[in-house]
């Protein structure tokens, strides 16, 4: 085994109806985007609807991934039989991305919302319990 790669699929914003919004600074610091932004001030876009999108607000799916790399110590600590808590920190140490991480870049980006990421990430993160 190489690596691992996870997927989930998150509703794409329309790109025609997408409306901007500043977040105020606490919230960002409390939910860690504002390390992600770089401290630079922060637009990020709720879904409002239009007859492009069928009054939807989102424009298609797109992936959030996280990709295992199987580094020797990676391959340490599977080998060592330890739980999957400590293989995730492990991967994360030697720089995995998490997927919650790459939705919430996305999100930074304006593709797809917070609560987007938040709502499919949660679900990947109750099958790990």
């Amino acid at each position: 085994v190489n690596g691992i790669l996870a997927q989930r699929l998150v509703r794409r914003l329309c790109p025609h109806c997408r409306q901007a919004y500043r977040p105020e600074p606490q919230w960002l610091r409390e939910a860690g985007l504002d390390v992600l932004a770089g401290g630079v001030d922060v637009d990020l876009y709720r879904p409002v609807g239009c007859p492009k999108c069928e009054n939807t607000g989102y424009w298609g799916r797109m992936t959030i991934l996280e990709l295992l790399v199987m580094t020797d110590a990676v391959r340490r600590v599977v080998l060592e039989q330890h739980g999957a808590d400590a293989i995730r920190q492990v991967a994360l140490t030697e720089g995995m991305i998490s997927m919650r991480t790459d939705g919430y870049k996305k999100a930074l980006a304006g593709l797809t919302t917070v609560e987007e990421v938040e709502r499919v990430t949660q679900a990947a993160d109750d099958a790990l319990v």
